[in-house]
């Protein structure tokens, strides 16, 4: 099966520019596309040989290859396979150029991580970065307001939403502004599928390998489109894949009722993970590692797990990512909360219970306009007051 995928990928991506300046043949067609997705119980094994088999495809091709990398776990896993299928190549493995876009609000793990791996795997790194920090994006934009953590990329209700002008800025523009001066004709990546169902719609229109003749104008390639969060552990831990230490810190934000229960019916598994079952069961674990968290989270834990990305970014706050910065990164949390006016913007979105207990402890009227003038008081009186959204 895998062969005959590959075949129809290679013959069928073959892009073409007519006389009306449009493009045909840049995408296989649609039983390629799906084939893996309709493939349920393909084992791991057979999804690293499908992810080497098309990189190599795509590497022939290619004069001028790049591999996008945040240093986050998808774009190690698929660098990873990149570097594998190089070998079978006979070629160098360290001859892909990595990009990595630094948009002056990395965690400190992924600076250090990066820095690491570049080493160990002497990698061919070039750093992009944007030409406005976040805080100018704000203050340029007119400052916070609560529809910075509320409005959807995409929409236009009050025109373009702030959370996508950083994107825009820190992201976007840098690695569009280096394709454009290097030229690549080949872009890799570890975008998977099941991230949400935007990506799952782009991946079933688009497949593993296609020309992309809008923005990118050059192959696109995607090696671990259709593997889970679960697929790309085992084989991290199997192949002993190197990750930075973000992924050790995945927040317990709240117990199941039933944890007794939980306990007596899955000891076996949960010691097989590493969990000390009296810490649990007295419910003095915080942090566990993200293997731990993806099996707590199908037996009813409420977790916050970290990404590589901006520290300050907005989106995550409603998942309780406000409550897991205040615990590990008080400092820059504070920042976001007073320097950037998060706090000020987010008073309207506190939950009314909340509010109520807020009010009750300090007398002061949180429906007021000038509440966010007693923030200071407001936090002191309950530091937690941004930690849940949802």
């Amino acid at each position: 099966m895998t062969d005959q995928i590959a075949m129809n990928y290679d013959r069928q991506v073959r892009p073409v520019k007519g006389a009306d300046g449009k493009w045909t043949n840049t995408r296989a067609d649609k039983e390629t596309r799906y084939a893996h997705f309709n493939n349920k119980t393909a084992s791991i094994n057979e999804k690293e040989r499908w992810a080497i088999e098309i990189l190599k495809i795509a590497l022939k091709r290619a004069k001028s290859p790049v591999l996008a990398c945040s240093f986050g776990i998808d774009s190690i896993v698929a660098l990873y396979l990149t570097r594998k299928a190089l070998t079978e190549l006979g070629r160098d493995p360290s001859e892909i150029e990595v990009v990595w876009n630094d948009t002056l609000n990395e965690f400190p793990e992924v600076r250090k991580y990066a820095k690491e791996l570049t080493e160990k795997w002497s990698l061919k790194l070039t750093v992009t970065r944007p030409k406005k920090p976040l805080k100018k994006v704000i203050d340029d934009n007119g400052g916070i307001t609560d529809d910075y953590f509320t409005a959807r990329k995409g929409s236009r209700k009050n025109g373009q939403p702030l959370s996508e002008k950083c994107c825009n800025t820190l992201k976007h523009e840098p690695m569009n502004r280096i394709a454009r001066e290097k030229n690549y004709d080949l872009n890799i990546n570890g975008l998977r599928a099941d991230e949400s169902r935007q990506r799952l719609l782009a991946a079933l229109r688009d497949g593993e390998y296609f020309y992309s003749s809008g923005a990118w104008k050059s192959y696109m390639c995607r090696p671990i489109l259709w593997w889970t969060e679960e697929d790309v552990w085992e084989y991290v831990e199997r192949e002993r894949i190197p990750y930075n230490d973000l992924y050790r810190k995945n927040l317990i934000r709240k117990y199941p009722e039933n944890l007794d229960s939980i306990i007596a019916n899955h000891s076996d598994q949960l010691i097989s993970l590493g969990l000390d079952i009296e810490k649990l069961r007295e419910r003095q674990i915080q942090t566990v590692t993200r293997r731990q968290a993806i099996a707590l989270e199908k037996l009813g834990f409420n977790l916050f797990t970290p990404r590589t990305g901006c520290m300050m970014c907005p989106i995550p706050i409603r998942f309780g990512y406000l409550q897991w910065m205040r615990l590990y990164y008080p400092k820059v949390y504070d920042a976001m909360i007073h320097n950037l006016g998060y706090g000020k913007a987010l008073l309207d979105l506190v939950p009314d219970d909340v509010k109520a207990e807020i009010e009750a402890l300090t007398g002061i009227d949180m429906t007021a306009e000038t509440a966010a003038d007693y923030l200071k008081e407001i936090l002191e009186a309950k530091p937690c007051v941004f930690d849940k959204f949802d």
